[in-house]
């Protein structure tokens, strides 16, 4: 059993901002590979999204304008045409989880690589995301696995994908 205070300690190096690292964990690529989980979560079910309404309440235009402006503030220019696929698992309390894995691809939907930037910057996006659904099945808090997906063409976000 870990002691109180390393508990906290880790919750609180878990919320300070870093830069994205890619880690290949279980045939995937990772953004992050914490397994940390809610307490109250821990025996509930973990469902795909499509099971349980599972959607980000703002629409995809509304994703897409924030989603632009954040990466206008970090000033960089990026290039490419593909999607950027990020998959995490949201608790029964409605809190994302921070293993994520991340998937790739060029418009032909055919495996690539953008610049670890661009990536990173979209990550750091969907970390400010803080409004999922909880969801229940048959009367029962459940979590579920859920995908934001970037549509990237010339560098730019024109897409958000639920």
């Amino acid at each position: 059993m870990k002691p109180p205070f390393l508990s906290c300690l880790l919750l609180l190096a878990a919320a300070l901002p870093t830069r994205a690292q890619y880690l290949s964990f279980h045939g995937g690529e990772y953004l992050d590979t914490t397994t940390t989980r809610n307490p109250a979560c821990a025996k509930t079910p973990t469902l795909p999204y499509f099971a349980v309404d599972g959607k980000y309440p703002r629409s995809s235009a509304t994703l897409v304008r924030e989603a632009t402006a954040f990466l206008e503030r970090g000033g960089h220019k990026f290039s490419g045409n593909g999607y950027v696929t990020f998959r995490f698992v949201i608790d029964c309390a409605g809190f994302r989880q921070p293993m994520t894995q991340v998937l790739q691809t060029d418009a032909n939907y055919i495996l690539t690589h953008f610049r670890p930037e661009l990536v990173s910057e979209l990550y750091a996006f969907l970390k400010t995301l803080k409004d999922w659904r909880t969801a229940t099945r048959n009367g029962y808090a459940v979590s579920y696995f859920t995908y934001l997906t970037f549509k990237i063409t010339d560098g730019k976000v024109v897409a958000v994908i639920p």
